[in-house]
């Protein structure tokens, strides 16, 4: 089998916080074969401090028959994650009821961009197409990103995930983002059938949120018999659970019953983030949306409620999520993108810019991308480090995110699986 060489000026493995010069990565197939670092060039300068000799780990000798892409003075990193994208189709101006076909093409273009951009895993946190997705990926059909799937979210009546302007008769028929179940019966139930649909997590509605037309963050959702109905049964199926929480009380209650991550968690408090750092729950802050609450491209076409309720949470998490992340609680990176306007998928290096602004370091943010998502997803011996082995999901930019964290906008590479994936940059040889 011939093998792939990448070398570059810089290598960002995905756990070490620091850059290791002159990194060749050998690939095999589909994983990273080996991991060197090579001699300096003559006048090439030495900024990281590393062993430019040292042989950082390796599972056998490079092939002769390889075939070398030098990518100059860009980085290397492991392919990006975000733990938080729905694929629905979303677009300017359309409608809720959109024919599903077309929302699975317009969900196949996001996740497109989104791998095109450097984002080589993505959870999906509450569509009904991005199952069909991730297998038509999967089975090579389709290019695209790694997809960790949630199916449809599941909501009480009447809470986040419902249509308030949908008759309840009607709900199963056009609703196919969500599940209603109301007590601990059906909320077994409903995970079930989310299991069966082929969900790889369960994604349940703790609270209300910006997008609700009844009700809002502080309202909690799920008694504590159904939030806890809720999780056993999704980890009795062996699915760890992402909860849609934003308000105190809700982000508490369900990390109390034992959910795997919090997702948004705007106003939580020093209790909730006990909590978590006790059980070692995730937050998956999605930081990033402050500034499209401070300022929404389509405000024109939000109710007045929507865009009250979007600074009411932009103006708590600037101070909360920095709060959370001093404390040490375990965070991932997720942009809550869906294609609509402000919202587009292959945006996502925004989050990690959004959280070094904030006060998170680079490194730590870099980290929340990679080797730290995929912890969350359950997946942190596969992928998100550079190491021998692992699946060979990397990124290449142009610049040094650790010190400009916007470089990784500038992508100059893309491999997934081993394979370079097209409509990228064009590589240096």
């Amino acid at each position: 089998m011939d093998s792939l060489v990448i070398r570059a000026r810089y290598l960002y493995d995905g756990a070490v916080a620091a850059a290791q010069d002159f990194p060749e990565i050998v690939i095999q197939g589909a994983r990273i074969a080996a991991v060197r670092l090579r001699a300096p060039e003559p006048g090439a300068d030495q900024e990281s401090g590393q062993d430019s000799e040292a042989i950082v780990a390796t599972d056998g000798d490079r092939p002769g028959s390889a075939h070398v892409i030098d990518l100059g003075d860009c980085t290397i990193l492991p392919g990006l994650i975000d733990a938080h994208v729905h694929l629905v189709g979303g677009r300017k101006g359309a409608g809720e009821f959109v024919d599903a076909a077309l929302r699975a093409m317009r969900a196949a273009a996001d996740a497109l961009a989104a791998l095109r951009s450097g984002w080589t895993t993505v959870r999906d946190c509450g569509s009904g197409v991005a199952i069909g997705l991730r297998d038509a990926i999967a089975e090579g059909t389709l290019p695209g990103p790694r997809i960790v799937a949630c199916g449809p979210m599941l909501s009480q009546t009447g809470g986040h995930g419902d249509w308030h302007d949908v008759p309840l008769e009607l709900m199963p028929r056009l609703a196919a983002d969500v599940l209603l179940a109301d007590g601990p019966d059906e909320c077994r139930r409903a995970v079930r059938r989310a299991v069966r649909a082929g969900a790889d997590w369960i994604k349940i509605c703790a609270t209300g949120g910006n997008t609700s037309l009844r009700g809002g963050h502080h309202q909690r959702q799920f008694a504590d018999d159904e939030l806890h109905a809720l999780v056993d049964e999704a980890h009795r199926s062996g699915r760890r659970v992402a909860a849609h929480a934003t308000g105190r009380d809700g982000v508490l209650a369900a990390t109390l019953a034992g959910v795997d991550s919090i997702e948004h968690g705007y106003f939580l408090d020093d209790a909730c983030v006990e909590a978590m750092l006790q059980r070692g729950t995730f937050l998956v802050p999605t930081f990033s949306l402050h500034r499209y609450f401070a300022d929404p491209p389509d405000a024109g076409a939000l109710p007045a409620s929507r865009l009250a309720k979007q600074r009411e949470a932009r103006d708590a998490m600037l101070e909360r999520f920095p709060r959370a992340y001093r404390a040490g609680v375990r965070i991932a990176t997720g942009t809550d993108c869906g294609g609509g306007p402000g919202m587009e998928l292959g945006t996502s290096a925004r989050e990690v810019e959004a959280q070094v602004a904030a006060g998170v370091t680079p490194w730590d943010a870099l980290r929340h991308s990679t080797s730290g998502a995929a912890d969350l997803l359950g997946v942190g011996h596969l992928i998100g480090r550079v190491f021998p082995g692992y699946a060979a999901d990397l990124v290449a930019v142009s610049g040094r995110p650790w010190e400009d964290p916007a470089a990784l906008r500038s992508v100059a590479l893309v491999i997934r699986d081993g394979r370079l994936v097209e409509g990228v940059g064009a590589p240096a040889t």
